[in-house]
């Protein structure tokens, strides 16, 4: 074989590569109640909804939660699982605009801004060896949590910013 068909066929190789691992890196979100999986993932349980929330009126002048840059979600009700992938901090807050839970998978490394984040959702930082930093409004560091396999509750209303890496 020639100098250059092999280095064709490499290139090809090395694309098709690429591009399989990059839909195989997606985080999973089968909605299984059995705590840890074969695959890494962690089954997160949204707490009851807060009191007086649901689809309604109000929910009109609501604005959902968001994150800069833009991430993976879900929306769940209280009390329905969600799978936190291996490799995620997966963090759930409450969408008034919907009356549910949005579950977002930070998954690339970043700094994420959080926009109408209020009350109390869950957290599970399922990453591999990576602390995630949550910030204030001044930007000092409120909390590290350290990959832990168990979900727990936070409130959000004092978070601005969160860095998964």
């Amino acid at each position: 074989m020639s100098r250059t068909r092999r280095s064709t066929l490499g290139v090809v190789v090395a694309l098709l590569w690429v591009l399989v691992s990059a839909f195989a890196a997606g985080p999973a979100r089968a909605a299984v109640p059995d705590g840890p999986r074969e695959d890494g993932g962690r089954t997160v349980v949204m707490p009851s909804a807060p009191r007086g929330e649901g689809p309604s009126s109000r929910a009109a002048a609501a604005v959902s939660p968001t994150v800069s840059p833009w991430a993976d979600y879900v929306h769940t009700t209280s009390g329905s699982p969600v799978t936190c992938a291996s490799g995620n901090l997966c963090t759930g807050v409450w969408d008034p605009v919907v009356g549910k839970y949005k579950v977002f998978f930070l998954y690339r490394c970043h700094q994420y801004s959080l926009s109408h984040w209020n009350g109390v959702g869950q957290v599970v930082n399922n990453q591999v060896g990576a602390a995630a930093f949550f910030y204030g409004r001044n930007g000092q560091v409120l909390d590290v949590v350290l990959p832990e396999p168990t979900p727990f509750t936070y409130d959000w209303t004092p978070v601005w910013s969160i860095r998964n890496c």
